[in-house]
Order: C-alpha cells, then sequence, then structure tokens
C-alpha cells in the first residue's frame, strides 16, 4: 500500500465513478481498477460495491477512507506547513491553463508577477480542464485558471471540490477567414452555424451557449479536412483561416489572433450563453492565498484584453461582447 493508491480511493469515493476518477488521477481507467483490485486483495476486503452504473462503499470500505484522507491531509498539511515558512516571493508559482488560454495569457502574467512579486518565477503548464483539476489536487501546480462551468462540471458530486476564486468575464466569438460567407454577419445565433463546417472540440469551452451549436456532421473531418481529435486548439485555428471551416474562439485568443494578423474574422453571438465567466482553482488549504488576492485585485483594474473583471462596471460587459474583432 502506498500514498498513490489511497489517493486513487479518495477520488474514486468522491466521484463514485471508475472513468471519472481515472480522469482526475490521470491514469487510464483499467489501470486504476487494477490497482484498486491489488489494494483489496492485499487487504483481503472489498473497498467498493461495483454496480452498473454507480459505485459505493462497502462497510469496510467507508472506514478505509476516513483513514485515508486523514492520512493524506497529514501529508498536505507537512507541505503546507513547510511552504508557510519559506520566502513566497522567491518561490516559482505554477499556473495550469487551457489551449484557449495558454498561449494568449504568458506575457499577461509574467507582466502581471514582474508588478507583483519581481523575484517569483512564473512557470506555465498548459493542458485540459480534468487534468489541470487534477494537478492542483496532487500539488503538480499551484492554481489552475478554468471556467465556472468546467469547475461545477468537475466536482458537482465532488464532497471535496477545489476552490473557485471568479476573476474575469469573456465572451465567445464564432471564427471564420476573412472573406468567408459569414464574415458580412455583424452577429450570429449558434443555431445559424452551419453544421457541415463547425469544427467542434470534445472538452468544452466552457459557455452555455454551446449546447445549442449544432452537433457536426459525421463527416465534418472529411468536409472541413482536419480531424479535431488530434489537433490543439491554434492548430485548428490556423486550418480555419485557410478553409471554409469555423470554429469557436474565445475572446482572449481572438484578441491576440487580431494583433498577429492571423487572418480570421471574429463574429459575436446573440445567445445569452456567450459569455464564460473565468477562475482560478486552488485547494482549500492552499497556504498562498495572499498570491491569489493579489492576482484577483490586478485583475480587477485590468483584465485580460478582450474581457472585463467578474465583478464589471455598468456597461463594461456589454462593450466587451460587442467589440470591433
Amino acid at each position: 500500500m502506498n500514498l498513490r493508491d489511497l489517493m486513487y480511493v479518495i477520488a474514486v469515493a468522491d466521484h463514485r465513478n471508475f472513468t471519472r476518477a481515472a480522469e482526475i488521477v490521470n491514469v487510464s481507467q483499467p489501470a486504476l481498477s487494477n490497482q484498486i483490485k491489488k489494494l483489496e486483495a492485499e487487504l483481503g476486503l472489498d473497498i467498493f460495491k461495483r454496480g452498473n452504473r454507480d459505485v459505493h462503499l462497502t462497510e469496510f470500505g467507508s472506514e478505509f477512507l476516513a483513514a485515508a484522507r486523514q492520512i493524506n491531509g497529514l501529508v498536505e498539511r507537512i507541505d503546507d506547513v513547510a511552504q508557510q515558512h519559506r520566502n513566497v516571493d522567491t518561490m516559482p508559482l505554477r499556473l495550469g491553463m487551457t489551449p484557449t488560454l495558454a498561449a494568449y495569457l504568458s506575457r499577461y502574467f509574467r507582466d502581471m508577477f514582474a508588478h507583483l512579486y519581481p523575484d517569483m518565477r512564473v512557470i506555465i503548464v498548459e493542458e485540459y480542464p480534468a487534468q489541470l483539476a487534477y494537478m492542483v489536487e496532487s500539488k503538480a501546480i499551484d492554481v489552475a485558471f478554468i471556467a465556472r462551468k468546467s469547475h461545477t462540471a468537475l466536482y458537482k458530486a465532488s464532497k471535496k471540490p477545489m476552490d473557485f476564486a471568479s476573476l474575469w468575464l469573456e465572451p465567445l466569438y464564432l471564427g471564420v477567414r476573412k472573406g468567408h460567407f459569414l464574415s458580412k454577419h455583424s452577429s450570429i445565433w449558434a443555431h445559424e452555424v452551419p453544421a457541415d463546417l463547425l469544427v467542434r472540440f470534445d472538452t468544452s469551452f466552457g459557455y452555455d451557449l454551446e449546447k445549442d451549436l449544432p452537433q457536426p456532421s459525421t463527416d465534418v473531418t472529411e468536409l472541413v479536412g482536419i480531424d479535431v481529435r488530434t489537433a490543439r486548439f491554434e492548430t485548428v485555428c490556423r486550418h480555419v483561416a485557410e478553409s471554409d471551416a469555423c470554429t469557436m474562439i474565445n475572446a482572449i485568443a481572438a484578441m491576440q489572433f487580431r494583433s498577429d494578423n492571423f487572418g480570421l474574422d471574429f463574429i459575436p453571438f446573440n445567445d445569452e450563453g456567450n459569455i464564460r465567466e473565468l477562475g482560478a482553482i486552488t485547494r482549500p488549504e492552499y497556504p498562498r492565498t495572499a498570491v491569489i488576492d493579489a492576482m484577483r485585485n490586478h485583475i480587477q483594474e485590468a483584465p485580460p484584453p478582450g474581457t472585463v473583471a467578474s465583478q464589471p462596471k455598468e456597461g463594461a460587459l456589454k462593450a466587451a461582447i460587442k467589440l470591433p474583432l
């Protein structure tokens, strides 16, 4: 038995699903299931009752979970105590960001921390929301920036969700190449987007209007000429700039693309769900709360280009949605 085994049990207990737990701890579902089975064989007792759609703790499993949480909490506490006694200003800060943010906010955050903590080294880590959440939980990174909608989906069944500090509000646009037949639209409704040209990602961007967008046609890969299952966000955007395909592009990326003369036009959505709330997620026991507070205060006064602070001044949000991109 080791700490990894305890972490696996806690993840399954929190999410009541082996597949979801495997995503959180960043291993394959068979690997996680096999490891827990080995642990149960070692103990001679079942920790979980496995059903077709749900997973429940056995009586022994409930007692085991309580002990596992206590042990894991003590280990985390030791590390947190050590951090409190270090010089915060000189400790590296690992920031996790999704592909729709990482490539476009790196300079923004480096400039921010050059002002707030000149001696602090900032390290950007790019991943998708589920992996970022696990990395925060396992202390591989200090903080992750994800949409509130993604945070809610990840932790809706969790007994120990990560803290969410709201930071900014960000509009969504439909990205098309310059000269595209949709470019003449000053705005567009989600249901008006052509399904045979829409490139969508499996991972949600965290916007409510995504549910109103048409599902891509079954042969969209052949029609638009790119397999979104294997392509990163910017790769898709570059493809869109040279084809008749279209895709969703968040405002932060759109502002950078415009600055870089990327060859894209950006059409605002009319739907009410065209805004996502971005925030910083941290462990509830995270010891460097002063850093999070300093970030939030800075963003409140100077949010990333194309966004407004999470508590916008009157009229600011409407203006952001209608940016002349």
